[in-house]
């Protein structure tokens, strides 16, 4: 299936402040594409501040696929396939404030009752992770992984990810 591509939400603003039980949406539209085009993204030029939520009410992050897959007549992720690594990142800042030395992932829970694959099926948010990349200075971005690349990459380089 080729797909055209499409622009998709690419919210930028200089603060953004999450409180208790909020919630984004994020459309996933193409496997290979890049954040804004391929998929939603919030690029926080400032300060993403966190310090208000708490792990007892996390912020849901609700993730549905972008693309109908016409036989099937349901929404899926064009070029995701099952077995395959994948990354969208999801959120860019310049800064990050949290509550003390808590793990920025306890902060989310994923929904992902309307994600399905290029074939339909439904994505288990077991099988995706959250890792926060550290960039220059305080900066960073949250990045939606699959868990397979997930894991290595916070083996591998334990400076730059944390879950």
């Amino acid at each position: 299936m080729t797909v055209s591509p499409e622009r998709r939400r690419c919210q930028s603003c200089l603060v953004y402040v999450l409180g208790n039980d909020s919630a984004l949406n994020f459309e996933l539209a193409e496997a290979d594409g890049r954040a804004g085009v391929g998929y939603d993204i919030i690029d926080v030029r400032q300060c993403l501040d966190l310090s208000a939520v708490t792990e007892s009410a996390k912020v849901r992050l609700c993730l549905r696929s972008g693309h109908a897959i016409e036989a099937l007549d349901v929404k899926g992720i064009a070029g995701y396939f099952p077995f395959n690594e994948y990354r969208f990142t999801l959120i860019r800042y310049g800064a990050l404030r949290l509550r003390g030395r808590i793990r920025l992932a306890s902060l989310f829970a994923l929904d992902c009752t309307q994600l399905f694959d290029a074939r339909g099926v439904p994505i288990a948010s077991e099988s995706l992770m959250l890792l926060n990349v550290r960039g220059h200075g305080t900066s960073g971005s949250i990045q939606l992984v699959s868990l397979g690349l997930g894991e290595r990459l916070l083996r591998s380089y334990p400076s730059i990810y944390s879950a």
